[in-house]
């Protein structure tokens, strides 16, 4: 009992450390599970953008009716406002970024696009001035673009025609050609070859509005211009239940402790051991009645108790924020969670036999201890599969990851729970006894090492005594 009491007193000379590992960082790692989980329990595969805003600005007294059908055109997508055409006015839009495009029709816009129909020419092109802040202002001049392209198109196509004369010039063009009797021009070898070039009769403003009416009318018509959508007929149900997002949940929650409670367990545990080694209170030790190993078995077992409670305020602090993120933990399987719970002590122990043995070499001081768990547990954390997907790793991540035992504390949870790497085969009763198995023999190899570390350096021991030095006369 006085050994135990003297190992909580180191304990708590030490309360710096598990207050920032245990404490500190342990928030740290449920922060960054939280945030996962939450965005796991958000529900739905819709895409919903963003409204781009423009503003149109009409010089052209909406002849042909092209800015009115234009507003009509981008109103479903865009968000229009209304911007006063003064110069000034339209470079603070831009400037400050209230809108994301203006779109200024030119006086004559109307004239200009019945020439180009007439003459063939391109579209003739509008006015533009784009956000420089946002690519959304890019993506709705290329909407103007196209409903421009359509209304040239439909002006042509609604008032393009073709008469007999056409066909037979077509055909007198051609020596050998026939008529297919489908109003198309052959070969003698049957291959397609073009259509008569048709005429367009004289064109005006009315054209334009019937033509800008027609686009905006095809535009609205959910028949012609279908919207996107996932189609889930096919697909299996991807919804998961709640007791499959239950248990990712406390898988995810219980693998984030693998950082911390090895960086603070194999801190303190070396540390309580350093200073029961220390020279004096060894001689000290070994001069009482009790026996010395008895002590240490003491000593060990305090220190597995204390890594015992920790995972039990791990696990309820686990469950907690499952029910914050809107998660049921009554759904879990009972054994799953009571595998993982065990896969988690097993785990804690390792991390104290870790600090056994480094505690065993001697000499370690505070700073060689905080060095080493660090590196060694980031090491762990990186290359078991808890802050980078395995699938991202590369392969000697992969490899060195499997030669450490966070890699099959997380296999143990995913076989435990049927998530992550076993999310394909389920709950694997196999899978999670050999995986925990491995990480029991890497405590059992840490002991064992520390115990024979501990008995070479106690066969050789260094003189402690002051060195006196003697003068000769």
């Amino acid at each position: 009992m006085n050994t135990c009491k003297a190992t909580i007193r180191v304990l708590i000379a030490h309360r710096l450390y598990i207050i920032i590992y245990l404490v500190l960082i342990g928030i740290m790692m449920f922060t960054i599970s939280a945030f996962q989980l939450k965005s796991g329990t958000e529900a739905g595969d819709t895409f919903v953008p963003d409204k781009p805003s423009v503003a149109v600005v009409d010089r052209d007294a909406d002849r042909g009716y092209i800015a009115g059908s234009l507003r009509a055109y981008l109103t479903p997508d865009h968000e229009l406002v209304d911007v006063e055409d003064q110069p000034e006015t339209l470079q603070r839009a831009v400037a400050s970024n209230w809108v994301d495009l203006i779109v200024i029709i030119p006086q004559g816009y109307a004239d200009d696009m019945l020439a180009s129909v007439k003459s063939g020419e391109d579209t003739p092109a509008v006015e533009t001035v784009t956000s420089y802040r946002s690519g959304a202002g890019s993506m709705a001049s290329m909407s103007v673009s196209g409903f421009l392209s359509m209304l040239r198109t439909t002006l042509i196509g609604g008032n393009v025609t073709v008469d007999a004369a056409d066909w037979a010039t077509l055909y007198g063009a051609y020596a050998g050609s026939s008529d297919s009797g489908n109003g198309q021009a052959t070969t003698s070898n049957g291959s397609l070859d073009m259509l008569p070039e048709g005429r367009i009769a004289d064109l005006g403003l009315n054209d334009v509005s019937e033509a800008a009416e027609r686009v905006e009318a095809v535009s609205r018509d959910k028949a012609a211009n279908h919207a996107i959508a996932v189609d889930h007929s096919d697909a299996p149900a991807m919804q998961p239940d709640a007791a499959t997002e239950a248990a990712k949940g406390l898988g995810v929650t219980m693998k984030t402790m693998l950082y911390p409670l090895f960086v603070a367990m194999t801190v303190c545990t070396a540390l309580v051991l350093g200073v029961f080694n220390a020279g004096e209170t060894r001689r000290r030790l070994f001069a009482s009645p009790q026996r010395s190993s008895l002590m240490g078995v003491e000593r060990m077992a305090t220190m597995c108790m204390f890594a015992l409670i920790v995972v039990v305020i791990y696990l309820l602090a686990t469950v907690g924020l499952m029910a914050g993120a809107g998660l049921d933990p009554t759904r879990i399987d009972p054994a799953g969670a009571a595998m993982t719970l065990l896969a988690a002590c097993i785990y804690a122990l390792m991390t104290v036999a870790c600090g056994f043995l480094l505690g065993e070499c001697g000499g370690t001081g505070e700073t060689m201890a905080n060095g080493f768990a660090n590196v060694f547990g980031l090491l762990i954390l990186f290359t078991s599969g808890v802050a980078f997907p395995l699938d991202m790793m590369p392969a000697p991540m992969l490899a060195i990851g499997r030669m450490l035992p966070g890699w099959w504390y997380c296999a143990a949870i995913d076989d435990a729970l049927g998530i992550g790497t076993a999310a394909d085969s389920g709950v694997s009763v196999t899978g999670w006894a050999s995986s925990i198995g491995i990480v029991a023999l890497f405590a059992v190899t840490f002991v064992c090492i520390g115990l024979a570390i501990g008995r070479w350096r106690r066969t050789r021991p260094v003189p402690v005594g002051t060195s006196t030095t003697q003068l000769a006369r």
